[in-house]
Formats: C-alpha cells, sequence, structure tokens
C-alpha cells in the first residue's frame, strides 16, 4: 500500500496562525505609529519599495514566538508612511536552499511586477550555508520563488567571501543593469561588501570587492545598502563588534554610512568620510528605497542584538518594531 502526502504549505500555515493568535497579542506597549508584526517575533527590514503608488515594507519574521525563529518574510504597506496595512506573509523558509530561514534582502520592480531578493539560509551539521535567491510577484502580495534559485552560490562567490557568512542582498539598477551588493566576511575576519552584475535578476556574475572593513572596523558587515543622494555615493551596512571610538559605536553592533564615490567600471568604492548613522540603543539593519517624489527613505529595526525584549519576558506575544520613517539628506 501506498500513501501520498500533500506538502505543507508554509506560507498558508503561517497566515493561519496570524488570524488564529493575533488577539492573544497583549497591546498594552504597542505603538501606534511605527510598523509591528501582527504576532511573533520582528527584526531586519527588507524589500523596502514604492511599488504601484504605494510603500510596500517586508521584514524578518517569525510569527509562533516572540523569540528569533526560522525567518519568514512579513509584509506591510501604506500611502502615507504613517498608516500601514498588514499584508499575507510573502516568504517561508520552505525549500531546500532556504529551509532554515529566508534570510534579509531587499526588492526592485521589473516589467510592472516586484521582485524580492533574499538569501537562502540552510543550517546543517552545526554550519550554516548561505546563498541568493529571487522571488516574483505581479500583484505585490503573492510570491513565487524561481524554479532558478539559488541564483547566487558558491560558484559565483569564488573566493571572494565566506560561503557561511554571505547574506543581505541589495539589488538595484545603473547603466541599464542590474546590481546587488552583498555582505561578507575576509579570511582575516573583516568586513567585506561585494558587487554582483546581472542582465535579467536571474543570471548573476560576480564583478568586485566593492569595499573592505579594518580590523577596527568590525569582524563581519550586515545589510547593505548603496545609492546616490545629493551629489554623493553612500553605502551604508551595520557592522559586528565596530570598536569603540569615544562615545562613538558604543553599541553592540552599528550603522554606519560611508560616504564617497562608486567606479563603476572598476567596481569599487571610494570612501571620503564615514560616519555612524544614529546613536540610540536600538537601531539596526537600516534599509532604504526612493519614492515617487525622489525622496530617499529610510527605516530600521528599532532594536538590538543581546537587548532586553520586555514584551517576550512578559508573554506578551509580541516583540520588536521598526522605526518611524526618515528622509536623508
Amino acid at each position: 500500500m501506498t500513501v501520498s502526502t500533500t506538502p505543507v504549505n508554509l506560507v498558508e500555515k503561517a497566515n493561519r496562525y496570524i488570524e488564529e493568535h493575533k488577539e492573544k497579542v497583549i497591546q498594552q506597549y504597542r505603538n501606534q505609529y511605527h510598523v509591528m508584526a501582527p504576532v511573533g517575533w520582528i527584526n531586519d527590514p527588507n524589500g523596502f519599495v514604492y511599488y504601484k503608488g504605494e510603500y510596500h515594507l517586508f521584514y524578518q519574521f517569525y510569527p509562533y514566538d516572540s523569540a528569533w525563529g526560522p525567518m519568514h518574510w512579513g509584509h506591510v504597506k501604506s500611502t502615507d508612511l504613517v498608516h500601514w496595512e498588514d499584508l499575507p506573509v510573502a516568504l517561508a523558509p520552505d525549500q531546500p536552499y532556504d529551509r532554515s530561514g529566508c534570510f534579509s534582502g531587499s526588492a526592485i520592480v521589473k516589467d510592472d511586477a516586484l521582485y524580492l531578493m533574499y538569501t537562502g539560509h540552510v543550517e546543517e551539521e552545526g554550519k550554516t550555508y548561505q546563498t541568493q535567491c529571487i522571488a516574483v510577484s505581479t500583484d505585490g502580495v503573492h510570491f513565487e520563488k524561481l524554479a532558478q534559485n539559488p541564483v547566487i552560490t558558491e560558484k559565483e562567490l569564488g573566493d571572494n567571501g565566506s560561503k557561511h557568512d554571505f547574506r543581505d542582498p541589495k539589488v538595484m539598477s545603473h547603466g541599464g543593469r542590474y546590481y546587488s551588493v552583498i555582505a561578507t566576511k575576509s579570511t582575516e575576519d573583516r568586513g567585506r561588501i561585494l558587487l554582483f552584475e546581472s542582465e535579467n535578476l536571474v543570471t548573476w556574475t560576480f564583478k568586485s570587492i566593492l569595499l573592505e572593513g579594518t580590523k577596527e572596523q568590525g569582524i563581519m558587515w550586515e545589510c547593505p545598502d548603496l545609492f546616490h543622494l545629493d551629489g554623493h555615493d553612500v553605502l551604508i551596512m551595520s557592522p559586528i563588534q565596530w570598536q569603540t571610538q569615544d562615545i562613538a559605536y558604543t553599541n553592540i553592533s552599528s550603522t554606519v554610512a560611508f560616504i564617497g564615490k562608486v567606479d563603476w567600471d572598476k567596481g569599487v568604492f571610494k570612501v571620503t568620510s564615514y560616519q555612524e548613522i544614529d546613536s540610540g540603543m536600538d537601531f539596526y539593519a537600516p534599509q532604504t528605497c526612493e519614492d515617487a517624489a525622489g525622496r530617499r527613505l529610510l527605516i530600521a529595526w528599532m532594536q538590538m542584538w543581546d537587548r532586553t525584549l520586555p514584551t517576550h519576558d512578559l508573554g506578551h506575544h509580541w516583540a520588536g518594531s521598526m522605526t518611524l520613517p526618515r528622509e536623508l539628506h
């Protein structure tokens, strides 16, 4: 006798859980204007994009507990950056290449469709392996992962970074081509941002090491974002263990803006200055988008690793939120 089984749809499972449990969330400390998950854990903002007249924001999400777990992508949208509407879960860890989590990434619009580029995270025998993947939507709500996934693997990475720490792609277009900046580290445990290029968002090639940090600038750089602003190129990222300098960089992990100019032919970022973006204790993994008015907007995770989480400790069934949006200059 044979027994057939239908695979569990993990996106539908997460959405059912949210509907069944969101009313159990204790509202005492819930914010009024900040983006929060309807239930469970939230961290990095992902896929911040302006699409069909609305702002879409995705986020790292674990619906089943108010503590970090296998990452999903939660999703909200807004017309004014003040009132946010919860949308169905966009991604769940349901494929061999992302079975331990759909880690952070970004979004871009191509041919009126919305593309998400994210890190597929796999934990195997005590080690992690990370690759880059694509999911596509024509309605901005329901997403299909590409059959070609993962689209950037150890093969494209080569010896330019660590396959165990290779994550957080920020995708963009420039000069008629697509580019993605991706975080990794060197063999000397220095933060490193890589640049990959593509003609179609599916087939990618390594272009260059865009920027590498010094020993004092952290053991790993996360969540890079590259954009042009007021005549300058800006590369922001969140380094781990950046060494404290007087009263600056006192966070466990910080967020830094490098200002300068990209040599697109060589794929090198020429730094003229850098600065910490926010000195507060709860600010990490910011991501930006450009809206129809040309504004460069930023949202970050309003929390920090290794910090207390009172709403988790008190059993309120939620933890974490996003900062209010900021316009950058």
